[in-house]
């Protein structure tokens, strides 16, 4: 997965043992490209990935064999467009140039609001950059906006003028962080899939009763404090386990899948829709407590 707070349960499943409780050995993969998980998910060497569902439509496209399981996190705050202080409305964009990541979550929020302005995301100047550096290329003053999300986020707005022109908080329905898991290992494994979403829920139920001891842990691994952390996390929102075998839950991936292949096919981003009964399971979630030790 990508340098997001909201994967942060991950590494506190890991240090408290919930995973090996579970009979997994969780081994944590340091690439942030898209397109080199897509190739490692097709060769067999790479098993899941946290991911937006943009993320998941774009490799479904390109026909990779992987299914989405579990929601990870909805972003409510902690995804945004970072701007210079003159411009102050998403038309202020036009003909200025803005740092983001092509075919990854920055384009696909950028690209959202557009759509619903009914606006044309050309007659943006895009800066593309890694995921993890967009931030930089803003703060240096090579763009006059950017797309990113946290703990970037953060890093961005310290440029003098900087403010945030709007948020995932304003549109907290369209960015969705998945759990991604490769086609063959759902079939012929769903009890270590489910043993693997019982221990993420587990991390959840301890972020939540010792948040300032739980983000101890996790801080270290993004390279900043704890209290920073709690602050970048109050941007998004975790789902417990009751709240995701709601049947609204299933829906709301629906409308985000489908609104979001629509976006990317009129794009030209991918060159297919993506089918979505086989791209989203939500079997293993309903019957996820039924077999668990």
């Amino acid at each position: 997965f990508q340098e997001w707070v909201g994967y942060g349960l991950f590494y506190l499943g890991q240090e408290r043992g919930f995973f090996k409780e579970e009979g997994i050995e969780l081994i944590f993969v340091d690439e942030k490209l898209d397109s080199a998980r897509r190739d490692a998910f097709k060769s067999g060497i790479l098993d899941c990935e946290g991911g937006t569902i943009d993320l998941l439509i774009a490799k479904r496209a390109q026909s990779t064999p992987i299914v989405s399981v579990l929601e990870l996190d909805h972003s409510a705050g902690s995804d945004a467009i970072v701007a210079t202080k003159d411009i102050q409305k998403l038309e202020d964009l036009i003909g200025k140039r803005v740092a983001l990541a092509r075919d990854d979550v920055g384009e696909t929020f950028i690209s959202y609001l557009f759509y619903k302005k009914k606006l044309l995301l050309d007659d943006v100047i895009i800066i593309p950059a890694r995921p993890e550096k967009a931030w930089e290329v803003f703060y240096k003053n090579k763009a006059e906006a950017v797309v990113t999300w946290q703990p970037h986020l953060s890093k961005a707005l310290k440029r003098p003028g900087a403010h945030i022109l709007i948020s995932s908080k304003e549109e907290p329905d369209i960015i969705i962080d998945t759990l991604n898991v490769r086609e063959d290992l759902v079939k012929e494994k769903p009890g270590l899939i489910k043993g693997l979403m019982r221990a993420w829920f587990r991390a959840l139920e301890v972020y939540r009763k010792y948040p300032i001891q739980a983000s101890k842990i996790i801080a270290k691994y993004y390279n900043i404090t704890a209290e920073q952390y709690r602050e970048a996390v109050k941007g998004l929102r975790w789902d417990d386990y009751k709240h995701q075998v709601n049947e609204d839950e299933t829906q709301e991936w629906v409308d985000n899948f489908n609104i979001i292949s629509e976006i990317k096919f009129k794009a030209g981003r991918i060159s297919k829709k993506p089918n979505l009964q086989k791209s989203i399971n939500r079997k293993l979630i309903d019957t996820l407590y039924e077999d668990s030790r």
